[in-house]
């Protein structure tokens, strides 16, 4: 076996064990957190797996803050907010943990190639992987609340029919999925913190959806603040919104599958109908070199 390989083998199996030793040592919890016993913040897997290169670029981190990327840095505390991970994470950590991905991809090319070219791509890939991986962690969460916000806003509706105030329903609705961590009710529960914190409802509904950033929410939100700015009534606000988010969700499902139809034209034409015509026509083919 090639020693460089060898080299790139124990450099993986040592990093990976101090690695996984700092990720089983962070804690799991930090105190004074919403939606959590015991008055506990969860830190969740994603922002753990930031927090585990913390060790590493952490003697960075007062040169970083000095760097002059305050639009950039905007974009990524966007991006983190949307991901659901402000709390534990900041842009900095963001940072922080480009700059150590990229010296390990760096590291894994030298001791792999001798190219400088081959070295750039390594180190450009390690900056921009961390990027690619929270933006995709943004889309995940978004496409989660998507999904949930039908049978959430449904219940909204029952408890407000029911008799409870909006602020009074939204609680209910946070007690039921509490174990869940459902992130559209993670979302209600800190628009009504705000709520509680003296902020307006208008006020703490723009919030909400500035957050999560999806346009669907947006359209939500800017419904409820009509409603209550016209006086129309909030219980049939509510359930004909989560009449229309069904119904969205179930012709964009529609959709999605008359376009996996299409889409599996390609796979056929390249891999099964090659296989098929030289099952039929391959004995032919061979009697006719044969002879």
């Amino acid at each position: 076996m090639d020693t460089g390989i060898i080299k790139l083998l124990g450099f993986l199996l040592f990093f990976a064990g101090v690695f996984f030793l700092i990720y089983k040592m962070l804690p799991r919890t930090m105190p004074g957190a919403p939606m959590r016993d015991d008055d506990e913040f969860v830190i969740e897997d994603e922002s753990r797996f930031i927090l585990m290169f913390k060790p590493f670029y952490q003697i960075l981190l007062p040169a970083i803050r000095k760097l002059p990327l305050s639009s950039y840095k905007a974009k990524m505390k966007k991006y983190i907010i949307t991901a659901g991970m402000d709390e534990q994470v900041d842009p900095d950590d963001m940072i922080g943990f480009q700059i150590s991905v990229m010296l390990l991809f760096l590291f894994m090319g030298i001791v792999l190639f001798d190219s400088h070219y081959v070295l750039f791509i390594f180190a450009l890939t390690g900056l921009n992987y961390p990027y690619l991986w929270l933006y995709g962690k943004k889309k995940e969460r978004q496409e989660k609340i998507r999904l949930s916000m039908p049978d959430v806003v449904d219940i909204l509706s029952l408890s407000v029919e029911a008799g409870l105030a909006f602020n009074m329903a939204v609680q209910k609705v946070c007690d039921i999925y509490r174990k869940d961590k459902d992130p559209f009710v993670v979302e209600l529960y800190l628009m009504d913190q705000n709520i509680k914190f003296g902020r307006s409802r208008n006020e703490a509904l723009k919030i909400m959806a500035k957050r999560v950033d999806l346009m669907e929410l947006d359209s939500f939100t800017s419904t409820l603040i009509q409603a209550e700015k016209m006086g129309s009534s909030i219980s049939s606000v509510l359930r004909y919104q989560a009449e229309r988010m069904r119904s969205e969700r179930f012709m964009k499902a529609e959709k999605m599958g008359a376009q996996a139809s299409q889409k599996l034209l390609v796979p056929m034409m390249l891999l099964i109908f090659p296989v098929i015509f030289i099952v039929i026509f391959g004995p032919y083919l061979i009697q006719m070199i044969m002879k």
